[in-house]
């Protein structure tokens, strides 16, 4: 039986795991890019944990303080190929349209980005969940902890979504196609298509939001090249017009 730690409980609850930017508003709709949880972290200690749980982020987090940010981790120049698609632009001006538009950084409009599951973690594999983190959260295992986050905080997201109503929410990872429907996906079937090999979902939810789920832009077997890339924003753009 698990026992929540409190201050994580809060902090879970709160705007942790979103890197954010502008969340928008219905009068100024934002694009959302929804990833799993945030990856590369390294091990910490129990206190360097608790530490991080006595500070719920209660307002949306304002974003980058660069832009450079977007240039040095493949995950967001990733993101940002899909972005400029999105957008009009050829894949290979994701610089170009980093640099124009300032996905996620602060003082910037339109764009916000997020994640499920709101700890970070060297990669998604159960066997980072160390003694520390177990002791921190209150959870023996991290299926403990992904089952917590799905009944308590998921339907947080969706009331996020419903607030801030964003005109498209890009969502990374298909393997986790379920969670993102649960988040922001009102129980309304989703639409599949193949495009270049690789799976699109989609549907229109109550709010009039796209979300659009696509797969992993990292691995190898995922969304990784230019052309697919291209094709998946230049289908999502038809979605959104």
């Amino acid at each position: 039986m698990s026992t929540v730690d409190v201050d994580f409980e809060s902090w879970a609850m709160s705007f942790s795991g979103c890197d954010g930017g502008d969340i928008g508003s219905p009068t100024t709709p934002s694009i959302w890019f929804c990833g799993i949880e945030w990856g590369g972290a390294e091990s910490q200690s129990e206190h360097g944990i608790r530490d991080t749980f006595s500070n719920p982020i209660v307002d949306p987090p304002k974003g980058y303080d660069s832009p450079d940010t977007n240039f040095a981790y493949i995950f967001n120049w990733q993101a940002l190929k899909l972005l400029a698609a999105i957008h009009g632009y050829r894949v290979e001006q994701y610089k170009e349209f980093g640099r124009m538009h300032l996905p996620f950084v602060d003082g910037s409009s339109g764009f916000f980005k997020l994640n499920l599951f709101p700890f970070a973690f060297k990669d998604t594999s159960p066997e980072h969940w160390s003694l520390d983190v177990s002791s921190a959260t209150g959870f023996p295992t991290k299926q403990d902890y992904l089952d917590w986050v799905r009944s308590k905080r998921l339907p947080i997201l969706r009331e996020w979504a419903r607030k801030y109503v964003p005109k498209l929410i890009v969502c990374v990872g298909s393997t986790y196609s379920e969670d993102f429907r649960q988040s922001f996906g009102d129980q309304i079937d989703f639409s599949t298509e193949t495009i270049e090999g690789k799976v699109l979902q989609w549907t229109k939810n109550i709010s009039g939001t796209v979300v659009a789920i696509v797969p992993f832009m990292v691995n190898r077997n995922g969304l990784t090249r230019n052309v697919a890339i291209q094709a998946f924003g230049d289908r999502i753009r038809n979605l959104l017009a």
